[in-house]
């Protein structure tokens, strides 16, 4: 116990709300169980190391208890499935580029097991399918069970109004899915991580600054192409691809927007934080639009490289 809270106590501030974070993103962004994508990377991570003590020991233990409780139904295989390839990429990239940034590691993972799941559902006839119909099942089951739960609070029953949004979100997710669950992915990546460094007592910084994250420029041209599948309408199949493409790298952008923002500001205060959640409830398109808008302009025209140099002269 005084070992747990030492490690508790050496965690910055700035850590535990990143983490804080990255818990709600998983929450709101994983149609697979949470705690599933979480658990199954820390396992890895922890096996390929070579690690003692009682924090480790009762994490591992309760990592694997997340891992092999719940029905054991088609979304449980899946789910499972997907965090291994998910976790394997991860670990492998760990072993073989140490020295990569965390967030460059989580997303390449990301990329590594989308490539890979690919591949197997290729291989496996009518695999696209059962995937697309398990997800759909699950999602609209979660929509009755908060309906029938919204229902129980109350003797007065749900406007019509409310039971139609909510049935046209779920149906909006079944759409991009798979956009969300590697949004998710990364998420919970990063989020195993800082469990790992956490409970293995290591002294290096879980995750990188807030202010310098990017990405390869280059993924500018997903969106892109996203945008004119998305468009053009050529086929369902084609369509949903183009706006699953957007969701995923319209999302970076906005991470990479709010990075420029708080690289010039120097920080966010806690009335910044407080008022940026308000944004986000009251107008989230004009909030995200604008972080998605800046993190596009940032790629050509690079702020924080031009801020520097403004800096130094």
């Amino acid at each position: 116990m005084p070992d747990l809270t030492r490690r508790v106590s050496a965690f910055r501030k700035s850590d535990w709300l990143r983490a804080g974070v990255l818990c709600i993103l998983v929450l709101l962004t994983s149609t697979a169980r949470p705690s599933v994508l979480v658990a199954v990377p820390f396992l890895l991570l922890v096996g390929t190391n070579t690690l003692r003590g009682y924090a480790i020991l009762g994490a591992t233990l309760i990592a694997i208890i997340i891992v092999v409780a719940g029905p054991y139904d088609g979304m449980w295989y899946l789910e499972r499935g997907w965090a291994l390839l998910l976790g394997g990429c991860f670990v492998g990239l760990s072993i073989a580029r140490p020295k990569m940034k965390i967030s460059d590691r989580a997303l390449e993972a990301v990329f590594g097991a989308l490539v890979l799941a690919a591949i197997l559902m290729t291989l496996m006839s009518g695999a696209w399918n059962i995937v697309d119909w398990v997800i759909s099942d699950r999602v609209r089951a979660t929509v009755a069970q908060v309906i029938a739960l919204l229902l129980s609070w109350g003797s007065e029953g749900l406007a019509p109004a409310l039971i139609t949004a909510l049935y046209q979100t779920a149906e909006a997710q079944i759409l991009i899915f798979p956009a969300l669950t590697a949004l998710a992915s990364m998420s919970a990546l990063l989020l195993s991580w800082w469990l790992f460094i956490f409970f293995s007592g290591r002294s290096e910084e879980a995750f990188g600054s807030v202010k310098n994250f990017r990405f390869n420029d280059h993924l500018i041209w997903m969106l892109v192409v996203g945008l004119f599948l998305l468009f053009t309408r050529w086929s369902e199949p084609l369509q949903r691809l183009g706006s699953n493409a957007v969701v995923f790298i319209g999302a970076l952008c906005a991470v990479r927007g709010a990075a420029v923002i708080v690289f010039i500001t120097g920080g966010f205060s806690v009335l910044g934080y407080a008022m940026t959640l308000f944004g986000l409830v009251i107008v989230p398109p004009i909030v995200l639009g604008g972080a998605v808008l800046i993190g596009i302009a940032d790629i050509y025209l690079d702020f924080r490289k031009r801020s520097e140099q403004l800096a130094a002269r």
